[in-house]
């Protein structure tokens, strides 16, 4: 089975929360091939990892064991993804990533301004958006077949049906996955 990791597993296995022991199984089992979505990295400023410092997430990703997992590039987004780790948009792309915002986020992200302090509240919250939206474009667009989070948002009644009708397969949380 090929699982994509969601940004918030990656953070639980370094915090060593009960959430990241299951991810750590889940990865160490046979029966899985795990994925990593470069865009995680964009959600780790705070850690200093900013558009220029890709080598910072790499060196997160040894630190929790997992420098070895494959990773899966993102659509390019300016001043939030790493351009030598991302792929180029086309009017397909474009349609499926506004499908995925549309369901994950009726509320339009252009009324959430991308802040020119980019560790303000604000901007947090848009790059946060911009990465659940292609963290799962990633899991589509490479055929995985389980997209896994521990974000609630994914699995809401009014989300996950057509979420997995895009195209998404399969989307779970790491507790309800048996290694």
């Amino acid at each position: 089975m090929k699982i994509t990791l969601d940004h918030n597993c990656l953070i639980n296995v370094a915090n060593e929360t009960s959430v990241g022991e299951q991810v750590r199984k889940i990865v160490n089992s046979r029966n899985a091939e795990c994925f990593i979505v470069n865009i995680g990295a964009s959600e780790m400023r705070e850690k200093g990892i900013q558009p220029d410092r890709y080598d910072l997430f790499e060196d997160f990703l040894a630190s929790i064991g997992f420098a070895d997992l494959v990773r899966l590039n993102p659509v390019g987004v300016w001043d939030v993804t790493f351009w030598d780790r991302c792929v180029w948009s086309d009017d397909k792309i474009d349609k499926l990533l506004d499908k995925i915002e549309k369901i994950l986020f009726p509320v339009a992200l252009k009324n959430i301004k991308h802040s020119a302090d980019s560790n303000s509240p604000l901007s947090k919250k848009h790059i946060n958006r911009i990465c659940d939206i292609q963290s799962l474009w990633c899991h589509i667009n490479s055929g995985n077949d389980l997209f896994m989070t521990s974000d609630k948002n994914f699995m809401k009644e009014s989300k996950l049906p057509a979420l997995i009708s895009l195209g998404a397969k399969a989307i779970s949380q790491p507790g309800d996955i048996h290694a």
